[in-house]
């Protein structure tokens, strides 16, 4: 097909495609968290869409919405799933005490109660330790072989429901 070209059919009049052009992609960016900054929310993205540099903070593709807070709402394995089952593409970030060091990973498929099952496979999710005042650089590690996403993301939760 030809853009611009007329379409005809025998039930319709004659008309012309007309081309889509999406709307500029919205970024509210509101940096609810008092465990990382602006900085490590850009990274995490770059990740998240397999960039090779950085987005500039001030043009963040995602929405960072603050799901849970352990100091908030608990610490509990329930509370973890009633707040962010469902929900697909999600951030879970983790301080350690006394360390300032800050862990955590990003799930690309959604969480339930009975997460993962066989048919959770991807090799979009991944694990990170962000760079601070103990660590001078960020540290990725993807997963390679979809197989490999059950028994990451089993210690992943275990982890977040023992650590949060």
């Amino acid at each position: 097909m030809v853009p611009g070209a007329s379409i005809f059919s025998t039930i319709l009049p004659t008309r012309k495609k007309i081309p889509v052009q999406l709307p500029a992609r919205e970024v509210n960016f509101t940096n609810s968290s008092s465990v990382i900054n602006d900085e490590h929310f850009a990274e995490i993205s770059s990740w998240i869409d397999r960039r090779p540099s950085k987005y500039d903070v001030t043009k963040l593709p995602y929405k960072f919405n603050l799901l849970l807070r352990g100091s908030r709402d608990g610490f509990t394995r329930e509370t973890f799933h009633r707040l962010c089952d469902n929900i697909p593409g999600t951030v879970s970030i983790i301080k350690v005490n006394d360390t300032n060091e800050i862990l955590g990973g990003y799930n690309s498929l959604v969480w339930t109660s009975n997460y993962p099952s066989e048919r959770s496979k991807t090799t979009d999710s991944f694990i990170f330790s962000l760079k601070s005042q103990n660590l001078p650089n960020s540290i990725l590690s993807r997963i390679i072989h979809a197989n490999e996403i059950i028994g990451c993301v089993r210690i992943m939760v275990q982890f977040l429901v023992t650590f949060i």
